[in-house]
Order: C-alpha cells, then structure tokens, then sequence
C-alpha cells in the first residue's frame, strides 16, 4: 500500500503540470553550460574521455563550431585527454535525441509548467531537414544547419513565442486525433505547430515557414521537454517508495532508467541497438546500441504506446501477439487529457509482469559515421528494472 499511496501521488503531481514552450535560450544561458563542457544523452558514461563512436562523431562536430578545435584529429585529442568534458545532459535538466551533443552555443527549446513557473525543461532545438547532429555523424555540413538554427532560426522562434508561449498538450492531442505517436511520427503535431507560429514570424522568415513543412519531426524535442517536465514532477513529489519510471534512456554503450523514488540514481545495463526498418534495405551498417534521451517519450505514455496504425504497420514484424494490451499493464492509468492511452512507465509492474516495455527510438550507424538508418523498436530488458525496484527497496528498508 505504501508504494501504492506514493505512486498515486506523485500520479496527481504528473497530471497537474501543464507544459508550454515559452522561449528559445543558448545552453550557457538557460543551464550556466561552461566552455569546455558538452552534454549527452542517457547516463554517464564510464569513461567520458572514450565515449560512443555516435556522440563522438557528435562532439567532435561541436568542438568544431565552438572554436574549441581547429580540426577532426584537434577535436577528437581535446576529448581523449578530457580537456573537453562530456557530461549528462539529464544531471542539468536536459534531454537530448539521439547523439546529439549540446555545447555551450546550442539554442535549447525551454518548456515551464503553466501552473509553476519554476519548473523547467529543456531539449535541442532542431535544424530542419537534411543532415543532422543528432544522427551521429562526420558530415560538415552540420555545422551550417547548426549556425543557421542558432542565428536564424532561434531568435526568430524567440521573437515569436516572446507574443506568448505554446499550449504542448493541446499541441500533443492535435498531433494523437490525426495519426501521431509523438515520437516515431509527430506530423500532425508538427503541423499544427506551424500553423501557431506563422501569424508570429516576420514576412521575412518564410524560410522557417518552408523548414517546419519540410521537417515533420521537428515537435519531436518540445515534446520530449514536455515530457521530461512531467515526469520530473514525480520525482520532485519526494515519495522514496515510488516506483514511477521518469527516465529511460541510452548513451550508445549502456542503457540506464531512473525511478522518482530514487531520481539522482541511474540503475544500468548493457543496451543493445534498436530494431527496425532501414531507410536503405541495402545499408549493411551496424546499428549502434540504444542512444538518446527520447524514451522519456514511451516511459510517459507515448511513442511505443500510442503507436498508430502508419508506424505501428511499420514495425508489424517486431511486435508480438497482443503487445498492446501487454504494454498497458505495465502503465498506470492514463492521464486525464489522454484517456486512450496508457499513463506512466511503473517498475513494479514490470517486474510483476515480466514484460519488456518498448520504446519507438530510430536507429543510427554504431560507427559514428553512417547516420540515420532507420526507425528503431527498443524492448528495454524486464531485469533492469527488477534491479532498480532491488535497490529501491534497500533505500527503504
């Protein structure tokens, strides 16, 4: 009962967070990020100087754009002997998709609860279409998407929001009534999105216009924001015998959750790569273990769990028999502005059921060079769960 009465109300702070996106702010600003310090997505990794190759490649490409490096070999040297820190973005209240790296410079997407100022999340902002930082690669012309969404594309969204910010919810149920999961697919989210923002931006930036119909995954890291603020009001609810999950995430060499009964603890394990459908059925790459902070998306209810009949047809041959009555067990009860689906990702309940909960995250090349292969279907280990319940129990005791 007691672990009933803890998870019901950090249940109820949950549901009473409502997240908007209220600005665009630099990470040195928004998170006090010193120079010389990068964040990544999942846990810590153990020995930062020798990270993934995927946020290696990812690293390597911010040490460029900061100046840090006059090179690759430059960058690379700089992160081996740790002069260049790489850190988790998750210890500063961010989440990252993918091998995104956030420097100093990134413009962050800032979400706040409507009923609470003060809490706050943040996540990258993206840079429309074509190559991107957060698949992982080498290719150069990242650095001009990520100039041109830090002196373009920032301070126009800035200007805009600064009119008022962004109901996410009612963004979110837009995006679910017409076809999203909001993580594998947020086209519609997106969409409407766009539609919010065109009477703010100036005649001038039809550029950004054009980038949000180009770029239908761009709702994806507000939401992840969103997301991430919800879940952290459980752990900020202080009940030590809760076992709602508030992270779920990977960093290319360990997968790692952490419960709101313990928030600071990451319990860990071996991650293997999402699977799934290839861009190119041809690309031999290996795909690299599970990398990114998105899963905070399906812990949340979404993603994996809110598959519509596009994506879900898509991963037909990895979901087995019945997977989403299966799924739904290992969820709480909904959230009051999404009662078809599931609510929050709870421990306990994956380790009564000894099921694996899935999450929709795409897969991208384990070499740090081939980028984005694909959407991905991750099926977190039941064990690793049981583990952190373990360690959650002897915090009790």
């Amino acid at each position: 009962m007691r672990t009933d009465d803890a998870n019901a109300r950090a249940l109820s702070r949950v549901h009473a967070v409502r997240p908007q996106w209220r600005a665009v702010v630099a990470a040195r600003d928004a998170v006090r990020l010193p120079d010389f310090t990068l964040l990544h997505a999942g846990p810590p990794f153990d020995n930062p100087r020798e990270p993934s190759a995927p946020v290696r490649s990812s690293a390597v490409l911010c040490c460029l754009y900061e100046g840090w490096a006059k090179d690759e070999v430059h960058a690379e040297r700089l992160i081996a002997q740790g002069e260049v820190r790489l850190e988790c973005a998750q210890a500063y209240g961010v989440v990252t998709p993918l091998a995104a790296v956030i420097s100093p410079r990134t413009m962050l997407v800032e979400v706040n609860d409507a009923n609470d100022s003060a809490a706050r999340a943040w996540s990258m902002l993206g840079s429309g279409a074509g190559p991107q930082i957060r698949f992982g690669g080498r290719d150069l012309r990242i650095l001009d998407r990520m100039k041109w969404r830090d002196r373009v594309l920032a301070p126009a969204l800035d200007a805009a929001l600064a009119r008022g910010p962004l109901d996410l919810l009612a963004l979110a149920q837009t995006g679910l009534d017409d076809g999203d999961d909001l993580h594998a697919r947020t086209t519609a989210a997106t969409a409407a999105l766009r539609e919010l923002l065109a009477p703010r931006l100036s005649d001038a930036s039809g550029e950004i216009d054009a980038m949000l119909a180009q770029t239908p995954l761009f709702f994806l890291t507000p939401w992840m924001a969103a997301c991430a603020l919800m879940l952290s009001a459980a752990a900020r609810a202080g009940d030590a015998s809760s076992t709602l999950v508030v992270a779920l995430a990977g960093n290319g060499e360990r997968i790692g959750i952490r419960l709101a009964g313990a928030p600071s603890r990451w319990i860990t394990a071996d991650a293997r790569a999402p699977e799934g459908p290839r861009i190119d059925p041809h690309q031999q790459a290996e795909a690299a273990p599970l990398t990114g902070d998105s899963g905070v998306i399906d812990a949340a209810g979404f993603g994996a769990q809110a598959l519509a009949p596009e994506p879900a047809q898509a991963f037909e041959a990895l979901l087995p028999a019945g997977w989403r009555e299966r799924q739904a067990r290992l969820y709480t009860e909904p959230h009051p502005a999404f009662p078809r689906l599931p609510g929050v990702l709870d421990a306990a309940r994956v380790e009564r059921e000894g099921i694996a909960p899935l999450a929709a995250i795409a897969m991208i090349g384990g070499d740090g060079r081939a980028g984005l292969l694909g959407r991905g279907l991750y099926a977190a280990p039941p064990e690793l769960f049981a583990r952190a319940m373990r360690n959650l129990s002897g915090d009790n005791a």
